[in-house]
């Protein structure tokens, strides 16, 4: 601590302005009287204040859960009234609630009804409506709105009981501050003002020149103590403030090394992100290729038959007409009745070959059809109904040698502006996903597409099956990327994924499972009949 500057001689002092001597022995006093009654005074009435905010604020916080929680109750013990249409049931359960004095108003009305079904009310006092609140809630019976029900209620009655405890909390503060007030001031006039009265005649005396004067004062030893105290918190703070500057700057050193280590480790997790997108996205690929595959082996399947018929008809036919040069040649004696019977066998082959060749073609056809809207991805016009018969036609193949069928109810002439490849993935992932998990280990089983208009903007296309269904977990797992019950046999868990990424960003829509074990698997889509126009600006084309 620096020394102290030497005192000024003594006769270079100006000498202190006179004072009255009432105002000298009386200002320290006044003052300490007037802190200590701003001091208790305000601080008691700011928390008075606040107290009151604070109670009007809880009451309505109370008043708001209780409203929630009485209109819940009321909805729920109303719905069997209300449903009865019996006033006479309902209105001892609300006059039960009304002798809450809270209670301001219970209103009952039913949706098509012009007067209300219950309706109980008490008249409010003036400036209660600030203190109301109210909440309708719908009266439900088996999933449906019967009724509405409002409720008003008041935190008034609280409000009222909170004020009187809060105004003898008043009296009682008021009281126990005047005592502590005599109490202080005796305190303070004892220990504090005449040790102080005492200080200031040495300080005046200090002032007056007489330094050589010993300062003979009451308490002058805790004077000496703070002083002490004083000087080794000075010393305390200097150490306090040199050991925070060393810690900044060892803090600093350690901010930027750590700073070092999530830059490398953001620049790792970033390239680790952008490899799992890639893998994420060749598995994508490598599911729509298999998607195709599993439609092109379908074609081929199918086509077997009609080619096969068309070829024994064809090797047939060429018999026939061997029989008939041998006959021309002479080799053979020409009949009528032969020349008529080789007329009547080329007649049905030709009926036999056209027909399964236009299977063949149509076949052809339509995997053409689906095969261009799956590869090119481009938007156009279809009718939706005959979209899904196109897609079960390549799909139908894996079914025919399973106990498994598969039923439509489709609507004609419903025509979307979509993308009929994206929605064709859609469904046949959907029906490949029924026949390989939802009908594992049954005997038989039945998949329902169905597909109808919702209203003059939305379409709707669901597939359900009666199969093993699914436990909750699994259902709400189904759409997470990778997740797959088949994990280690073949499945990638991307299929399904797929399905509601294409359902929600390429067509649209949406997409809900309905599913419980033992009760089947149901696939609802809600899909726009105008898909929204996706990234790039596609337009409508024709494939053909």
């Amino acid at each position: 601590m620096p020394d102290s500057p030497a005192p000024p001689p003594a006769a270079a002092l100006p000498p202190p302005p006179p004072r009255p001597p009432g105002w000298q022995r009386n200002s320290l006093r006044v003052a300490v009287v007037l802190a200590l009654l701003l001091g208790l005074l305000l601080p008691t009435t700011a928390v008075l204040l606040y107290d009151g905010q604070k109670t009007r604020e809880t009451a309505m916080e109370d008043l708001r859960r209780d409203l929630e929680r009485t209109s819940e109750i009321m909805s729920l013990s109303l719905a069997e009234p209300v449903w009865q249409v019996s006033p006479d049931l309902a209105e001892p359960m609300v006059k039960a609630q009304m002798g809450d004095p809270r209670f301001v108003a219970v209103k009952v009305a039913e949706p098509a009804a012009s007067a209300p079904f219950l309706a109980l009310q008490r008249p409010q006092e003036a400036g209660e409506a600030a203190l109301t609140l109210s909440q309708t809630r719908p009266i439900q019976r088996d999933g449906r709105e019967i009724a509405k029900l409002t409720v008003s209620m008041s935190a008034a009655p609280l409000l009222q009981a909170k004020q009187a405890e809060m105004w003898r909390a008043v009296w009682r503060s008021g009281l126990t501050l005047a005592l502590s007030l005599a109490l202080m001031l005796w305190v303070l006039q004892r220990f504090v003002l005449r040790p102080m009265t005492e200080l200031t005649r040495a300080a005046e005396a200090l002032a007056a020149g007489r330094l050589q004067q010993p300062l003979r004062i009451g308490g002058a030893d805790e004077i000496t103590r703070v002083g002490s105290a004083m000087e080794r918190m000075r010393q305390a703070l200097l150490s306090a403030f040199e050991a925070l500057r060393q810690h900044n700057v060892n803090l600093e050193e350690t901010v930027a090394q750590r700073t070092a280590q999530l830059t490398a480790s953001n620049t790792e997790l970033s390239e680790a992100l952008q490899t799992l997108r890639k893998a994420q996205h060749e598995l994508v690929e490598s599911e729509k290729l298999a998607s195709l595959g599993r439609l092109v082996a379908g074609v081929a399947h199918e086509l077997n038959t009609p080619l096969g018929n068309a070829l024994t008809v064809v090797s047939a036919l060429d018999d026939r007409y061997k029989q008939l040069e041998a006959m021309l040649a002479g080799t053979v004696q020409l009949r009528r009745s032969t020349l008529e019977e080789l007329a009547r066998d080329t007649r049905r082959g030709q009926d036999i070959l056209q027909r399964n060749v236009q299977k063949a073609a149509d076949l052809v056809r339509d995997f053409k059809q689906v095969a261009i809207d799956q590869t090119a991805d481009l938007r156009r016009e279809f009718d939706l109904g005959k979209v899904v018969e196109d897609v079960l036609v390549m799909v139908e193949p894996s079914f025919k040698h399973t106990p498994f069928v598969i039923e439509t109810r489709l609507c004609r002439g419903l025509l979307m502006n979509s993308y009929p490849g994206a929605l064709g993935q859609v469904l046949t992932n959907l029906l490949m996903n029924a026949l390989l998990h939802g009908f594992e280990g049954l005997a038989q089983g039945r998949v329902t597409v169905h597909c109808g208009r919702l209203n003059d903007a939305e379409a709707e296309l669901s597939v359900s099956d009666d199969g093993r269904g699914m436990d909750e977990p699994v259902r709400r797992r189904i759409f997470d990327p990778f997740f797959t019950t088949k994990l280690g046999t073949g499945g990638s868990g991307l299929g399904m994924h797929i399905v509601h990424s294409i359902v929600t960003n390429v067509l649209g829509g949406q997409i809900e499972v309905r599913s419980a074990p033992g009760q089947g698997t149901e696939m609802l889509m809600r899909l726009p009949l105008v898909a929204p126009q996706r990234a790039g600006g596609e337009a409508s084309a024709d494939p053909h």
